[in-house]
């Protein structure tokens, strides 16, 4: 068997890859609309995220998997999903998460911009929104950061591939419902952040376990909405006072806080895991 990819360039592979996925994806939402009625559901805002979530993993695994073995010829394991060696990752990928959104929340609150309540939240659904943004988190970093990024470094280097990757990162989640320019921005960055262990280790669990935490935090324990989208939360909330500090509807990731604090932490775990794997080519 040929070890050697089927299309030679990196960002030729990703192109191809990208057009078949997001055709599936299109496809793939037109289909659960059509089931939905056809099964006599109510399509309410819940039923349809749930089943797009659930859809877009299995395509993302699918198509990923299936573009790893025939274009690629590598097994998908090599896109980074190694788990041994790389515990400090995932602490620093699910610390990261927590601090960044406590502070931005710490901040609205002390600008007496954010108040909270307890919320009278169902278990049963709060356990589904986890488990459907643990989905969510190994599906987009499955595609935008192990396929994308790992190809893409194979036709530029790294920090061009970084780059590229998060903008197409941020242009995926511009249909999501509020979606703005400054939620681009903050999305990009986010992609850079998510990206930044990816481009030294090539391991994928930093980036899924801060994808997690911050989509987690930010949704099913402060409230905010996750990138326009609203889920059971521990937490009400009070908003007041600009939605450039806020991010509205769209959640922090519309707030120039998150462009402050991301683009921060982006510039510290730069050269942090710059000087810890200068070695690693």
């Amino acid at each position: 068997m040929h070890s050697s990819p089927i299309i030679r360039h990196g960002w030729l592979r990703v192109l191809v890859f990208l057009i078949g996925y997001m055709l599936l994806i299109f496809f793939g939402s037109t289909l659960i609309d059509f089931l939905v009625v056809l099964a006599g559901l109510e399509a309410t805002t819940e039923t349809l995220f749930y089943s797009s979530i659930t859809l877009n993993f299995i395509i993302a695994f699918a198509t990923v998997s299936l573009f790893r073995s025939l274009f690629d010829r590598k097994s998908l394991s090599s896109l980074g999903l190694t788990w041994k060696g790389f515990g400090r990752e995932r602490a620093a990928g699910i610390l990261t998460g927590i601090l960044l959104l406590s502070l931005m929340a710490v901040v609205l609150w002390f600008m007496k911009l954010l108040d909270w309540f307890v919320a009278d939240v169902d278990a049963g659904s709060f356990l589904i929104a986890t488990f459907m943004l643990v989905l969510v988190s190994l599906s987009e970093e499955l595609v935008f950061r192990g396929y994308v990024l790992n190809n893409l470094m194979q036709s530029m280097p790294r920090e061009a591939a970084l780059f590229t990757s998060a903008v197409l990162f941020a242009v995926f989640h511009s249909l999501n419902p509020n979606f703005n320019l400054l939620a681009f921005i903050n999305i990009f960055i986010a992609g850079m952040l998510l990206g930044i262990n990816y481009i030294y280790t090539r391991n994928l669990w930093f980036a899924i376990f801060f994808h997690f935490s911050w989509n987690f935090f930010q949704g099913p324990v402060l409230g905010f909405e996750v990138s326009g989208l609203s889920l059971p939360s521990l937490l009400d909330q009070n908003l007041k006072g600009s939605i450039l500090l806020t991010g509205g509807a769209f959640g922090l990731e519309a707030s120039w806080l998150t462009t402050f604090t991301t683009s921060l932490m982006t510039i510290i775990l730069f050269f942090l895991f710059q000087r810890k794997y200068s070695n690693v080519e």
